[in-house]
């Protein structure tokens, strides 16, 4: 299928996926496997769609001429986006996207690690003087410690609207690459290759726009004694925009609260306690739905979600990742997510799959075409194994299932399978498509909007071409 295709078939899909997260499904289910699910995509989208057009506010003169020609009750924050997107070029919404083109990471090898003890001062010096206490380094004789490559090579593209399901083994590198796409570099020796993030730098991101990339680990981590309502509030008001954009800041504190608690099925216990391993308050799947509320208010365009489900079972896991899906869709983020043993239905809500395996990428594209690229190889999967497992386990002789006639052509290693994909048809499409890609932030000028646009949400801007009231 080629990209333009793809791009198409990615934007229904990310409309509607069986119904699941389908902003005009008919439908909607209610139960997952017995038992009932709480988020309600419909409704919850809805909500936010609300504040929208409740407490949106012109933000130009000339703009606020313009909507005041408008009917009262028909101004719409989404329409009138539109429109300046036609007039004045790219949007002025912060639809980020997030490409990463040949990164590799190198950390220190664990065999060179010691327990410290009453020797290692000791030890230390002999080391250090056995490499001429850091000359031989410095000018490029010395070995120096050795170490460990992590990820080889991966690329991929993540555009806003676009949810990226990364699948490995533990200990295959999907956490490390999770942690370089959300910035947390500071474990790793060296990092090669080039992140973007709608044009801004990893650097860039890391002084001025931190909060445009949110990173949520394994471990939901809160103030146990606070309520969910009292969570919530704190997380709104810390990232609610100035009084330039918004027309009415308390109601839009509180309808926000609202949307939500409503959103995320978070209503029955919004005066409960969130609470921790020693403390007790609100259910796991609840605590991770408070996790993603926080983030949505946080108002990240990228965002993180490293081994997110751990402790759901498969009811709470699929209400997460469908609340994923809500964001993702309406608030055009980029969002990029790691799940170990994902059902079929929570497969079927990712547009796009990454397999990694020993650091090495395995396949990179939409998740509807991740069993036929492996049927190519020689592997194909059995027909009550879910799509998750198969891909996880394409590398494991004993759990795979080999074509017949293709027991010696089909790859057996890491390595086999990535030289495979390095000459694939489709790893020259993520090429193109990332080629691309840059050319068009660059061509868009993305990263000065998303720099003007966060420095007029941000309060106590100094200077600002916009009427203040």
């Amino acid at each position: 299928m080629a990209p333009a295709e793809r791009k198409a078939s990615s934007g229904s899909s990310a409309t509607d996926h069986s119904g699941l997260h389908g902003l005009g499904s008919a439908v909607e289910p209610v139960t997952s496997f017995g038992e009932p699910l709480n988020v309600s995509v419909s409704r919850g989208t809805e909500r936010f769609k609300s504040i929208q057009r409740t407490f949106s506010k012109p933000l130009t003169i000339d703009d606020e001429e313009e909507a005041a020609t408008m009917p009262k009750d028909s101004f719409d924050l989404t329409t009138w986006l539109t429109g300046r997107q036609q007039k004045q070029g790219p949007p002025f919404a912060k639809r980020i996207g997030l490409v990463f083109d040949g990164v590799s990471v190198f950390s220190d090898n664990v065999a060179n690690r010691h327990i410290a003890t009453v020797v290692t001062p000791f030890y230390k010096i002999a080391k250090a003087a056995r490499h001429g206490f850091g000359l031989g380094r410095l000018f490029g004789s010395g070995d120096g410690d050795k170490h460990r490559q992590l990820l080889h090579n991966v690329s991929g593209v993540v555009e806003d609207g676009e949810m990226l399901l990364v699948l490995g083994r533990p200990g295959a590198g999907c956490s490390t690459l999770l942690r370089v796409l959300g910035n947390r570099r500071g474990t790793y020796n060296k990092i090669t290759g080039h992140v973007s993030y709608g044009g801004l730098t990893p650097e860039e991101v890391a002084k001025r726009y931190r909060g445009e990339v949110a990173y949520n680990q394994e471990d939901d981590v809160h103030f146990s004694t606070l309520t969910v309502r009292q969570t919530l509030e704190f997380a709104i008001q810390c990232k609610t925009p100035s009084k330039r954009m918004l027309q009415d800041r308390q109601g839009y504190e509180r309808e926000f609260l609202d949307t939500l608690l409503d959103m995320y099925g978070l209503a029955g216990c919004a005066d409960t306690i969130v609470g921790d391993a020693f403390l007790r308050g609100v259910s796991g799947g609840e605590r991770k739905r408070v996790s993603i509320a926080e983030q949505v208010a946080s108002g990240a365009s990228v965002d993180i979600w490293d081994g997110s489900t751990k402790g759901l079972d498969s009811s709470s896991a699929l209400d997460y990742v469908r609340s994923l899906r809500i964001t993702t869709d309406v608030l055009h983020k980029s969002t990029v997510v790691t799940i170990y043993q994902a059902s079929e239905n929570i497969y079927e809500l990712f547009d796009k799959v990454m397999v990694i395996d020993e650091g090495r990428q395995l396949y990179f594209g939409p998740a509807s075409e991740a069993v036929a690229y492996f049927r190519g190889l020689g592997i194909e999967k059995p027909p009550r194994q879910t799509t998750s497992d198969f891909l996880t386990g394409v590398t494991q002789l004993h759990e795979r299932r080999v074509v017949a006639g293709w027991e010696l052509q089909a790859p057996k290693t890491a390595e086999e399978f990535e030289r495979a994909w390095l000459e694939s048809i489709q790893h020259q499409a993520v090429r193109q498509k990332v080629v691309t890609y840059k050319a068009q932030l660059e061509q868009d000028g993305r990263s000065a909007e998303i720099r003007d646009f966060v420095d007029q949400t941000k309060m106590g801007t100094a200077s600002s071409s916009l009427r203040r009231r």
